[in-house]
């Protein structure tokens, strides 16, 4: 019998959306931080794929991709909970992150769980580098991410920094120049970045004056689950709109505390 081709093979699917095993289900939990994202997966009755594991003939994987830099980065880990870094140099406007269950030696997958369309197949050999398994794509961006762009700038005396609404992408983000002796620290303090975004909050008034930016709509429905009560930049009946109340609404400082962990929606 010949083998199947290499794009024919089964694959388990997060979404449940193919129907290559009988009983096996894929499921995985993401959580991210500004930098990086902790990755849980989950195999449930699906003995072969997990066999797999065990005899290091597949690994566990994520896959982390930025489409404006061309960042595209797998690593694979024998260990069901992964964690995965970039750089902020690297990256720019949206991350995401695909996990799964890769093969990473050429083998003949065995079919005893697979589902009746795959029993009369030839021999299914899966090459290194096939997807098993495949989790849903998350955004890794927190909303710092999607909202803050950090940029040395030479010209800044030295502790200041300075923001800029930028719409050349399509949509708003804003610019935080950051004087050069400041800069590296700027990039890893997160009480620096609450402080810039305290500034961005402040030109919220004047850049998010209609619902008609997307971005708009989502700080509100962010902010009212936080707050139903808090006054909003484009309250025509209150004038006490607070852009620190905001900003904190949005990222609560954490002094003296190590980072949350902030479960991906």
């Amino acid at each position: 019998m010949t083998g199947t081709r290499p794009d024919s093979l089964p694959i388990l699917l997060e979404d449940g959306s193919r129907l290559d095993w009988l009983e096996a289900e894929y499921a995985t939990e993401v959580r991210v931080r500004r930098g990086q994202a902790s990755i849980r997966h989950r195999l449930s009755r699906a003995p072969t794929l997990k066999r797999m594991v065990e005899d290091r003939t597949a690994a566990w994987a994520v896959e982390v991709r930025c489409p404006k830099t061309l960042l595209a980065r797998v690593e694979t880990s024998s260990d069901d909970h992964q964690t995965v870094r970039w750089s902020p140099d690297d990256v720019d406007g949206d991350i995401f992150i695909l996990p799964g269950l890769l093969a990473v030696t050429d083998t003949v997958l065995d079919r005893s769980d697979l589902s009746v369309i795959w029993k009369e197949a030839g021999e299914l050999r899966t090459p290194c580098g096939w997807w098993l398994a495949k989790g849903d794509t998350s955004r890794a961006n927190t909303l710092m991410d999607s909202l803050l762009t950090f940029r040395r700038d030479e010209t800044l005396k030295g502790g200041r920094m300075a923001i800029d609404p930028d719409t050349s992408g399509g949509n708003l983000r804003f610019i935080v120049r950051v004087a050069p002796d400041v800069f590296d620290a700027a990039k890893s303090s997160r009480t620096l970045q609450v402080a810039a975004l305290v500034g961005v909050c402040g030109m919220f008034p004047r850049w998010l004056d209609n619902d008609e930016e997307p971005l708009a709509a989502e700080l509100k429905n962010r902010l009212k689950a936080a707050c139903p009560d808090v006054v909003l930049w484009d309250d025509p009946s209150d004038s006490s709109y607070d852009p620190a109340f905001i900003a904190t609404l949005l990222e609560p400082f954490h002094v003296g505390l190590a980072e949350r962990d902030v479960e991906h929606e």
